[in-house]
């Protein structure tokens, strides 16, 4: 096999002729090109590939074999020998570093994404025994509730429809925005859902709610500017806005929600219809005053509608997208929890001047939307109905797992969570009420016995120089799992309760 080296680049950094070839051979088998055993090109042919004679050739692999690179057997030919740090000679050395070292410390960017989120983490056995122990892992549903036969239907349906209309013939819109079959059936689902009447001109379709949120904090402000948000609040907001350089003001949030202020900024994040992670609803009066503050400042609002779907009693607020007469509301929504978290598909509805720049950031990642067939299979199955069955019988299920988890809650001695009953949502959330040290205890122990929660205290936002610490609080999941699940769970966590008390 002949090689691909950098020969000509280091003849042109002013190496020799056999250095360059030395190094590039060696760059070669240490980076692992030519594997160890693998037979090189003869003299005669390596000298013809770079336009040398035979005798630099076999100096540049003399020095190889010298310190154990290669191995040469006569009338056989010249062998890689280098294998995990170990030589085929018998040779111990230290291995070499492999590949340029890095020049850059990144950019400013890059720099505020590592300090704003860790790195994301590979799965491995760890992971998965701690995925295990999170019975009440928040955010979850559950596939198996899922119509994947009705499913399949739209995909092959999806399929067969862009075979008849192919890209190429014109047959199709293919924009950054996203398919124009899908825009207009959010647009309906918007009207009859939420009372949200969007042109579907208004909707860009995404990879799921937080690329809307990253692209729309990446448009919108700059190193330095103030960006509201929710304290508690959702961690990828946070994340987002710090890697675009913003400076985060944590706003007060209380029984009813988000407690509305004269902030000194140009956009805010709202979660008003189901507040994250509290489970809050804020009152009319409070978007009213809200949009009176966007007006004011002449400023923007972000409302993620994360899982405004789920409700169970009672009836939903107005979205501040439905009360918005002056443009000053970004909606967004998912439907990667009512079809399947692996469906990325997302949306922003945005005002008429903020759609054009929100595309346009949007094509410098995606010349065209990504996932084609899975949006029009999705526009099938909202048209059809079949999105809206579905959604009735997940919210059937939920609500009586809701109740078991409200059940389990309410039979712990003692009382040691302090909750409202939710009415919407995949979450029940609990503040604690038995201190710190108990907390910490309880949740050793219920992991003990593979039992755990979200911790409420990361969504806090720590200000500056304030040293109160956060209470403890639960986000206790329940839509992924049946009540007899639920119900073995709550067993667990009581033993576990248990055992705290007594320690």
């Amino acid at each position: 096999m002949e090689p691909r080296l950098a020969y000509e680049r280091l003849l042109d950094e002013g190496r020799s002729k056999r250095e360059a070839l030395y190094e590039s051979l060696k760059a070669q088998i240490l980076d692992g090109g030519s594997a160890s055993g693998e037979r090189l090109p003869s003299t005669r042919r390596m000298a013809e590939l770079y336009g040398l004679s035979r005798g630099t050739v076999s100096q540049a692999y003399d020095m190889l074999r010298a310190e154990g690179y290669v191995d040469a057997e006569q009338g056989s030919g010249t062998y890689a020998a280098y294998e995990a740090g170990v030589l085929r000679q018998g040779q111990e050395r230290e291995q070499e570093p492999i590949g340029p070292q890095a020049r850059s410390s990144g950019s400013d960017w890059f720099k505020r994404l590592e300090a704003a989120s860790p790195p994301a983490a590979l799965p491995d056995a760890a992971d998965s025994l701690e995925a295990a122990a999170q019975r009440f892992a928040s955010g979850r549903t559950d596939f198996r509730l899922f119509p994947a036969g009705e499913w399949k239907q739209a995909l092959y349906a999806a399929v067969r429809q862009s075979l008849e209309r192919p890209l190429e013939d014109g047959g199709r819109e293919l924009t950054p925005a996203g398919s124009p079959e899908l825009r207009e059936a959010i647009a309906a689902l918007l009207r009859r859902e939420r009372g949200i009447h969007a042109d579907p001109a208004s909707i860009v379709v995404t990879s799921g709610s937080k690329q809307a949120l990253a692209l729309l904090l990446q448009t919108l402000i700059g190193p330095g500017e103030r960006f509201v948000m929710e304290n508690p609040g959702y961690g990828g907001i946070r994340e987002a806005a710090l890697a675009a350089g913003a400076e985060v003001l944590g706003a007060k949030v209380d029984e009813l929600g988000i407690v509305p202020d004269d902030w000194d900024a140009s956009l805010a994040a709202v979660t008003p219809n189901r507040q994250f992670p509290t489970g809050a609803v804020l009152p009319a009066s409070r978007r009213a005053e809200l949009l009176a503050w966007a007006e004011r400042r002449g400023a923007l609002l972000l409302e993620d509608d994360y899982d405004g779907e789920f409700r169970y009693t009672g009836r939903p607020g107005e979205p501040l997208k439905a009360m918005d007469a002056q443009g000053r509301v970004v909606y967004l929504g998912s439907f990667s929890r009512i079809m399947y978290s692996g469906l990325r598909i997302g949306y922003a509805v945005a005002p008429p001047w903020l759609v054009s720049r929100l595309v346009r950031a949007k094509s410098f990642y995606e010349p065209y939307s990504s996932g084609q067939l899975e949006q029009l299979a999705l526009a099938r199955f909202l048209q059809e109905g079949r999105y809206a069955r579905h959604l009735g019988r997940i919210r059937r299920q939920y609500r009586r797992r809701l109740s078991a988890l409200h059940a389990g809650l309410a039979s712990l001695s003692g009382q040691p969570f302090r909750w409202s009953p939710a009415h919407a949502g995949l979450h029940q959330y609990a503040a604690w009420t038995a201190g710190e040290e108990r907390y910490e205890r309880l949740l050793r122990l219920a992991q003990e016995r593979k039992i755990g929660w979200s911790d409420g205290r990361k969504y806090w936002i720590a200000q500056p120089g304030e040293t109160k610490r956060p209470e403890p609080g639960a986000l206790f999941g329940f839509a992924h799992l049946t009540e007899e699940e639920i119900g073995e769970g709550m067993k667990r966590l009581a033993e576990a309760w248990r055992s705290a008390k007594r320690e």
